[in-house]
């Protein structure tokens, strides 16, 4: 287990394109032969600012955003997250729900062999064949989120110190923030759904946004 989560980390750093919301599209995945199955995003939304001994925080979460592989325009939108707490939702995007995925395989193939990059396989029972999809990692630093002054280098203790409704607070702005950077899906109906330690991210979060976002919640 512990392998195929170092796979999993080491093979976004690769394949992730860090910029603007803009400029955040991948076209292409190691591992991956051809065309991507739909459009897919990754990169950083601002997640608000925290204050504590003396240091101002400002917090960044990265996303992952994959687009519905059946109709983007008009399928839902599902927001995932991992548990732990302090898990990375990496892991359910390539081993559970996403559309590609990783396993002991990837390592046994012939292209693997020769290139040693972990093979991605078809998952058939993605979440993508019906919905647009995006993922959460969070708290900063957890996975690719980072807050600054520190920056990306920072350890598990560079952002403060968390809570379960301090998380609740920054991932709803992260959430809102989201919507503003992709707007074209402020329409559309939306899912917040996780696993494990989700059992208190979800409720917390969903309860923080209909006590503050009441305009963003109309579709949830």
């Amino acid at each position: 287990m512990q392998k195929i989560q170092t796979l999993v980390i080491t093979f976004l750093a690769i394949g992730m394109i860090n910029c603007l919301p803009s400029g955040d599209e991948v076209t292409k995945l190691p591992g991956w032969k051809g065309p991507l199955k739909s459009k897919m995003y990754a990169g950083y939304i601002p997640a608000g600012q925290t204050h504590e001994l003396g240091i101002e925080h400002n917090l960044f979460e990265h996303y992952i955003f994959i687009e519905s592989e059946k109709s983007p325009a008009n399928d839902p939108l599902i927001i995932w997250t991992n548990g732990g707490p302090g898990a990375a939702s990496y892991f359910g995007l390539f081993i559970e729900l996403g559309p590609y995925y990783l396993s002991s395989a990837s390592l046994k193939t012939e292209e693997y062999l020769l290139t040693k990059v972990p093979t991605l396989f078809d998952n058939i029972h993605s979440w993508t064949k019906v919905a647009n999809l995006l993922i959460i990692n969070s708290p900063p630093p957890v996975g690719y989120s980072y807050c600054s002054p520190i920056g990306p280098s920072g350890n598990g203790t560079s952002c403060g110190t968390w809570n379960d409704s301090k998380t609740a607070v920054h991932n709803a702005i992260y959430i809102d923030n989201w919507f503003k950077a992709f707007p074209e899906y402020g329409s559309h109906e939306f899912f917040i759904i996780g696993e494990s330690y989700g059992g208190i991210y979800v409720p917390t979060l969903v309860r923080e946004l209909l006590n503050y976002y009441p305009d963003l919640t109309k579709n949830l």
